[in-house]
């Protein structure tokens, strides 16, 4: 056997090995990623691609291996496609990597005679893959409305893990190393946003979440007010509002006939009430606007 360098070389997955069988113009693709999750079975896939449409090479002689511990596995047809051979490789349980190379034994047809021939992948070095055990399978829901709480499955999770949407840290809720949650932050409705744990290990990307604007009531439905007296309106949330306050926009089309207030529902709170003075004569709509909801408008008359 061909003694290997003990250089590593690891490959991406997917990345084109640039060796190619004698006569042949398409490169040999070693389809193993260099991290696997880890799973129950401890049973990992190392796959490669061969392109068989090759000058010569006698029909059936194809018989790669992959190189484990110095011990050749044949490898067999996957179902996935006529080019791919797998083998599956039951990791030892003291161990999170193998370091592994392929061998590839064919017979040549030359001049009407089969000469065996033999390559390694790579020519020179070694691949390793190594098993990871933190990793995010799926998100429970990919959208919902600000407050609603969402589920993450995956491996390896751990208590002090952060949960970032569109880079807003969001209430996170550690169940067991295989589940976490998290409630929407208050973010602009109608809009996808990236999710990402962030750990000590560094930072995962979930996957993209869309905030769908929920409903804010607000009482009375309709304002009437004297000119120079106040009028009590009642802002509610079906939700906690967030640390430091979900703030209420407030506007009119009748700006001179409106004392507007600062509107603010305060962290932990679904409600506040705030009082609106009457300026001079007019009718209007007040629009109702804030992060997360569906903004709504409140015919408002202010009289003598």
């Amino acid at each position: 056997m061909k003694a290997k360098s003990p250089f590593l070389f690891l490959l991406p997955i997917l990345s084109a090995i640039v060796l190619l069988m004698s006569g042949c113009g398409q490169a040999i693709r070693n389809l193993t990623p260099t991290e696997i999750p880890m799973n129950p079975s401890n049973i990992y896939t190392l796959s490669l691609q061969i392109p068989e449409v090759e000058e010569g090479i006698a029909e059936g002689t194809l018989k790669p291996k992959v190189v484990i511990d110095g011990r050749a596995r044949p490898m067999r047809r996957s179902s996935q496609g006529q080019q791919i051979w797998e083998y599956e490789f039951t990791m030892p349980p003291d161990r999170t990597n193998a370091v592994y190379y392929y061998q590839i034994d064919y017979q040549k047809y030359v001049l009407g005679v089969n000469s065996p021939r033999s390559i390694t992948i790579p020519s020179d070095g070694l691949l390793k893959f190594s098993l990871i055990n933190r990793y995010v399978v799926s998100l429970a829901a990919n959208r919902g409305i600000v407050g609603s709480r969402i589920g993450l499955n995956g491996s390896g999770f751990q208590p002090s893990d952060q949960i970032f949407v569109g880079n807003v840290l969001a209430t996170s809720i550690y169940y067991s190393p295989n589940a976490l949650g998290f409630d929407v932050p208050h973010l602009a409705a109608s809009q996808n946003y990236e999710v990402v744990l962030r750990g000590v290990r560094g930072d995962i990307s979930v996957g993209s979440f869309r905030v769908d604007p929920a409903e804010m009531q607000v009482l009375p439905v309709s304002v009437s007010v004297l000119s120079g007296e106040r009028s009590t309106l009642k802002f509610s949330i079906p939700t906690e509002a967030p640390a430091g306050g979900l703030a209420i926009y407030i506007t009119t089309d009748i700006p001179e006939s409106v004392i507007l207030p600062e509107v603010v529902i305060p962290a932990g709170s679904k409600s506040t009430s705030v009082a609106l003075g009457g300026g001079t004569p007019g009718i209007g709509v007040l629009v109702i606007e804030a992060d997360g909801y569906s903004p709504l408008e409140v015919p408002i008359e202010v009289f003598n």
